[in-house]
């Protein structure tokens, strides 16, 4: 049996592990940006008010949000077949969902042995495929809904098809172009691969400019055209006209990156090095850079798409994932044609060691779990009219997509006039007065909760949801990341309000 069945079994089954058990999302953007906002258009609602019909219906001036809706679309699909199908409960709907982006990274697994079997045989096919499969973060990242880790099925079938074609006659040309347009279209930052392949024809062609520049023609025509086909159709549907999505991220990411973390010129350089398995990484990168002759494909649209970020003011790590399968093919190519002495096989090794001590941890990391539990178990009341969340000490959003309701729930601070608030609910005819109030943030809610309870009578308890064991680890490792215990509490609205009832309904006496 050839070795690549065997690493895919085993990616597999890693796969399989974090869907069931890392439940939570990552950040804010996974979930919010793809899970909430394409789930409510499932059922007829906008969570994110990106629609221009929510725009008209609230009187706001129709504007295209800074996102690629493309990703959020196919999510969209998925949470309408699950409709479809009569599959209720958010959390079976997600584990599914996880269950599929897992299987679809197999695919990436199985594109990075092929393109380093081409390359350089089985040794070096089955360490980059390893790597793919099992890196210790990799497992968990595959099963999650980013955007970043989903455009490298098509990033590495686009290398793959120039890989395998040595002649890159015009089909494989479009085929190649096809896929980057398609990676582009979900992300829009790795058209810039494009840029760098340019410089790998030229490479390839021994510096033949007219053979290079036909064959940058030829896959940038392909490749605007299916970005194109993957843009214009939502476009047009929802704005009217075409590029409406990206001119709004384009004109947002240039003037308002100065908002998101800035980082250093190093801060990917680091961010690879960490990713891609410590100490042999520092060799792998090495390797990498010095290829950029010899696998010039694989080397320069990922370094043009590493330099682009490294540039750019805003530096968040996962953008720079989809140039990680790229360094580790690259740098397994380099690793397995290199004279070893024994302090290469000792970083070999002592990498290979650590990473197996993270890999089961990490496959299980799950975070955020606090605030799904808890609008899940609001879910399985069956009586939810409307909450109060209040947020203490952090800014925290409830994952209403876990409640089965898209209710617009009220948020305040923990600074707020409770008393003033509750007037407010209560005599605010176009809000449904809450029956549950909830506590977000850290271990200190109680003495918020009895501020509460002195104005709220029938506030009584309800729960307590815990962070997770990697909530409290990262809360000890980097104190200024909040756990987010959520505590519920019931209340009963019609008591609560009934003297402001009164108060409406009996003329004062003079």
């Amino acid at each position: 049996m050839r070795p690549i069945i065997h690493i895919l079994v085993f990616a597999a089954v890693l796969r399989i592990i974090s869907a069931v058990y890392s439940e939570g999302y990552l950040m804010h953007d996974d979930h919010f940006w793809v899970v909430e906002s394409s789930a409510s258009w499932a059922d007829d609602y906008d969570y994110n008010k990106w629609l221009p019909s929510t725009q008209e219906a609230l009187g706001r001036e129709l504007k295209p949000h800074h996102t690629n809706l493309l990703y959020s679309s196919l999510h969209y699909l998925y949470f309408e077949s699950m409709n479809f199908i009569g599959l209720e409960s958010p959390i079976k709907k997600m584990l599914v969902l996880r269950l599929i982006h897992g299987a679809l990274s197999l695919i990436a697994v199985y594109l990075s042995y092929l393109i380093a079997d081409r390359l350089g045989g089985k040794k070096p096919a089955i360490i980059a495929s390893l790597m793919m499969a099992s890196l210790a973060w990799l497992p968990m990242i595959s099963v999650h809904q980013l955007v970043e880790s989903t455009a490298i099925i098509p990033l590495l079938a686009f290398a793959w098809t120039l890989v395998k074609n040595k002649a890159l006659s015009f089909k494989p040309l479009i085929i190649s172009g096809l896929w980057l347009g398609i990676a582009t279209g979900l992300r829009y930052q790795v058209g810039i691969m494009g840029l760098g392949l340019i410089i790998a024809f030229l490479i390839n062609s021994n510096y033949n400019l007219k053979k290079s520049f036909k064959q940058s023609v030829t896959v940038g025509v392909s490749a605007v055209f299916f970005f194109t086909m993957t843009q214009i159709p939502m476009d047009l549907l929802l704005w009217g006209k075409p590029f409406a999505q990206l001119s709004a991220y384009i004109e947002y990411n240039l003037t308002s990156h100065g908002g998101y973390p800035q980082g250093t010129y190093l801060t990917y350089l680091f961010t690879i090095l960490l990713l891609t398995g410590p100490p042999i990484s520092i060799l792998f990168m090495w390797g990498y850079l010095k290829s950029y002759k010899k696998y010039a494909v694989i080397v320069w649209p990922s370094l043009a798409f590493i330099l682009f970020h490294t540039l750019f003011p805003n530096r968040q790590e996962r953008f720079i994932l989809p140039a990680i399968p790229f360094v580790i093919i690259a740098g397994a190519l380099y690793y397995t044609h290199l004279k070893k002495n024994n302090f290469f096989k000792f970083s070999f090794v002592l990498s290979v060691v650590i990473n197996s001590i993270l890999l089961l941890p990490l496959t299980i990391f799950s975070v955020n779990t606090s605030q799904m539990r808890a609008m899940d178990y609001l879910r399985k009341q069956n009586d939810l009219e409307n909450v109060l969340y209040v947020s203490r000490n952090n800014n925290a959003y409830p994952p209403r997509f876990y409640s089965g309701e898209w209710i617009e729930f009220t948020y305040a601070k923990d600074t707020l006039e409770i008393a003033a608030q509750r007037k407010a609910h209560c005599k605010d005819t176009n809000t449904v007065v809450p029956n549950y109030i909830l506590f977000a943030g850290d271990t200190h809610t109680l003495g918020l909760a009895y501020a509460f309870k002195d104005k709220y009578k029938s506030m009584s308890y309800e729960a307590r949801i815990k962070g997770s064991r990697f909530d409290r680890a990262l809360n000890w490792i980097a104190p200024h990341i909040p756990i987010k215990e959520v505590t519920i509490y019931k209340i009963d609205p019609n008591l609560e309000c009934s003297e402001f009832l009164e108060e409406i309904h009996t003329p004062n006496e003079k």
